[in-house]
């Protein structure tokens, strides 16, 4: 951990040189959002080819580090290379928001499609389980009215109603051999369609609950899926709800956004991610550069203060004499000799 950090302090004076406390701290700032926006050019290029992916962090690096640059040479007077590593710094910032924009659409939209797809599954679920309800109570109710309408059935089966119906048919086939059997093979007749019926009914209920505990079934194992069947909360979809709902909010006074409005905030977002994941190393960097101590104006060294001289000044004057007769008087042997004594 310690060699980790040696050697990302010692990238940081290569590259930035000899910085003020404040400017290190902006600098180490600066080196970890561009160590993440690399690696985010790295997963846009990744889906291509790794050479994709290789070229476009290294992008990254170079592009965060030329307005620094470029600041860094006009502040050495070198105005003409500093021009051109800024009009260059324009196509490196515009294709690495390019790479930025691919990843955080990418992302974002795979976010909500898996989503839609997870949701689609789980509603899915929920509504086998609805179906298997609403079919249950159908069923039921329908056995519950034809026991209610026909108590009998609930001690009589359709084969032995079968077994009636053989004796039944065998009785009126025998009564019409004898012959003339009228009123009574009129009642033989009744008696068997009324069996028939009944096993009509009795097959019926049967069927009946059979249908409801193969639905009981189905209905177990769809509770059983759907319980475990995710409900996927996506916070990009919730973002792009929040954005739309809040421009319409805003601008109409309506919490219905239309679908330009939807859209246009979908975009909106991507696009401040983009220029931010873009931008945002550039910018601590740049900070940085401005704490470089070179760069900073140093004061004028004062001059050491020497001991106060207590001695008497003398001062030397020449005065010129213009009147003759002090002329001569002054040049005479008597003043000379005084002034020589002196």
């Amino acid at each position: 951990m310690r060699k980790a950090f040696s050697a990302f302090e010692r990238f940081i004076d290569a590259m930035m040189g000899d910085l003020a406390p404040t400017g290190r701290v902006w600098a180490r700032v600066g080196v970890v959002v561009l160590i993440v926006a690399a690696a985010m050019s790295w997963g846009f290029g990744a889906d291509v080819s790794w050479k994709h992916a290789a070229f476009l962090a290294c992008l990254t690096f170079v592009a965060a580090f030329g307005p620094e640059a470029a600041h860094r040479a006009w502040t050495d007077q070198r105005y003409g290379a500093s021009l051109a590593i800024a009009i260059l710094c324009a196509p490196l910032l515009a294709i690495e928001f390019y790479s930025h924009a691919g990843y955080t659409a990418g992302l974002r939209g795979h976010n909500i499609e898996t989503t839609a797809v997870q949701n689609v599954k789980y509603d899915s679920r929920q509504d086998e389980v609805k179906e298997g309800k609403a079919s249950l109570i159908l069923w039921e109710k329908r056995l519950a009215e034809l026991e209610a309408a026909n108590a009998w059935s609930a001690t009589v089966t359709a084969d032995a109603l079968r077994a009636q119906l053989a004796s039944a048919t065998l009785a009126i086939e025998q009564e019409a051999a004898r012959g003339g059997c009228k009123a009574k093979c009129l009642a033989r007749t009744k008696e068997r369609d009324d069996l028939a019926s009944k096993i009509a009914i009795a097959e019926e209920k049967s069927d009946l609950t059979r249908k409801i505990e193969a639905t009981k079934a189905v209905l177990a194992k769809a509770r059983d899926v759907a319980a475990v069947t995710e409900h996927k909360s996506s916070p990009v979809v919730h973002q792009n709800q929040f954005l739309a709902k809040a421009v319409t909010l805003v601008g109409f006074g309506s919490l219905e956004p239309t679908p330009h409005i939807t859209a246009a905030a979908e975009q909106s977002a991507n696009l401040a991610m983009a220029v931010a994941g873009t931008g945002l190393p550039a910018f601590c960097l740049f900070i940085a550069g401005l704490y470089r101590r070179s760069n900073r104006r140093t004061e004028p060294e004062s001059l050491p203060l020497t001991p106060a001289d207590h001695r008497p000044t003398v001062i030397h004057t020449r005065e010129t004499i213009t009147d003759p007769a002090l002329r001569r008087w002054a040049t005479s042997g008597h003043v000379r000799g005084l002034l020589g004594a002196a």
